[in-house]
């Protein structure tokens, strides 16, 4: 991190990233005059200080000791969220400890893996339904049915329950969403408390069933610590924020994998040349270079130094994991797609966090990521974005998708292979 030109003052270089009034698509010019300029600073806009290089953000999401989570991760809070309230994310040692082991073993890459056949299944599925009419829009009508169905059936969801589950695990994403970027009007509480108690409902039939079953709400229904079960409404706030982290993420990654192909003609051609044996790959530079999350916000807890900079305790730090996976110290051209890095010899993991609040979902989100663009790109012949069609970003700091993305293909699909 000691970048900036020798002699410059703290306080000389402004930083030019503008997520809120200049959000751009390839914010990368911006986000390299900070990094090699201004790597730590403090940004007005953000009213925060600004991390941009790949070992200072990984100093700030790795840091909890220094760096809490009680105070927001996704949106800065002024006052911690009552304590019932606190989960995973936003809160600290010991509550996030006891709650993260709940979902690490539910959550293992070879549970995940044994998911694959659905995941192939039901993404054919899904496709069968897009294949005669030429065109569809990428988010509402499959990466959000995609996702929520997943989640679906990770948590053990009753077929014949599980698209009205989707429909309104998929309506608490988006009101997280308007709020994370300000957007949000009245009525989310009511609609969240409503929504926590039919969870609640939920986890008390599967007690009253017993712990046979080997579903996400199962699990943790029975789960224990020190002899003693979780509260019900400690449960429904665990099971809340996997609907959102693994619906929302996996909605704007498929997304954004999609855009990318096709901004990318010579990349995509190579894809679909092999999709099946590139597909792994393509996820990892998809998350890389155009991730669905920004940066992260977090608090001071005690006075620090981070680069150059000294840090008060309740000061916001945001760390940008756009810039640091674009830092030219850990990957060559970084500002270029590329779907065939030496993934064996670079990082992979910056997208999905850093330290005790590293992504628990991480496994399953690159699976559906993978299925969903060897499936898609095998079965609907020429998919593009619609030619002359310009989408528009979502606004804030945090998420990196598009509102809408628009696809075309030269129907009909070609036959299933599930």
């Amino acid at each position: 991190m000691t970048r900036r030109p020798t002699g410059a003052p703290v306080e000389d270089v402004q930083p030019r990233y503008r997520p809120y009034t200049a959000k751009t698509s390839e914010p990368w010019e911006e986000l390299a005059h900070d990094r090699a300029r201004c790597p730590v600073a403090r940004n007005a806009e953000l009213d925060a200080v600004q991390v941009t290089t790949y070992e200072g953000v990984k100093e700030v999401l790795s840091g909890h000791q220094t760096w809490s989570s009680a105070l927001g991760n996704i949106w800065p809070l002024k006052e911690p969220l009552p304590p019932e309230e606190q989960v995973l994310g936003w809160t600290d040692p010991p509550r996030h400890t006891r709650q993260r082991k709940l979902l690490v073993k539910a959550l293992s890459a070879s549970r995940i893996q044994n998911m694959r056949p659905f995941s192939e299944r039901f993404t054919d599925d899904l496709i069968d339904e897009l294949s005669e009419r030429g065109s569809f829009e990428m988010y509402g009508d499959f990466a959000a049915r995609m996702a929520a169905g997943h989640i679906c059936e990770l948590l053990g969801i009753p077929e014949g329950e599980r698209d009205a589950y989707a429909r309104a695990a998929q309506r608490m994403e988006e009101l997280v969403t308007d709020t994370m970027d300000g957007r949000a009007e009245g009525g989310y509480n009511t609609e969240l408390n409503e929504w926590l108690d039919h969870l609640g409902e939920m986890i008390r039939a599967k007690r009253a069933a017993g712990p046979d079953s080997d579903d996400l709400i199962t699990q943790l229904s029975f789960a224990q610590v020190d002899g003693d079960y979780f509260d019900v409404g400690e449960i429904a706030r665990v099971i809340q924020l996997v609907n959102v982290a693994g619906i929302g993420t996996t909605i704007a990654s498929i997304g954004n994998t999609a855009y990318l192909l096709d901004r990318y003609p010579e990349q995509k051609a190579r894809f679909l040349s092999d999709p099946e044996g590139l597909a792994r790959s393509l996820a990892a530079e998809s998350l890389r270079f155009e991730g669905p999350i920004s940066g992260l916000w977090r608090t001071c807890t005690k006075p620090t130094r981070i680069g150059d900079l000294d840090v008060q305790p309740g000061e916001k730090a945001f760390a940008v994991i756009s810039a640091g996976n674009h830092d030219p110290l850990v990957f060559d051209r970084p500002d270029e797609f590329i779907i065939e890095r030496d993934w064996a010899n670079l990082p992979t993991d910056l997208p999905f966090g850093q330290g005790i609040h590293f992504c628990v979902g991480m496994n399953l989100a690159r699976m559906e990521m993978q299925v969903a663009a060897e499936k898609l790109y095998r079965r609907l012949p020429n998919l593009r974005v619609r030619p002359g069609f310009e989408p528009e970003l979502f606004p804030g700091a945090v998420l990196r998708r598009f509102q809408t993305l628009e696809m075309v293909f030269d129907a009909p699909a070609l036959p299933r292979t599930t």
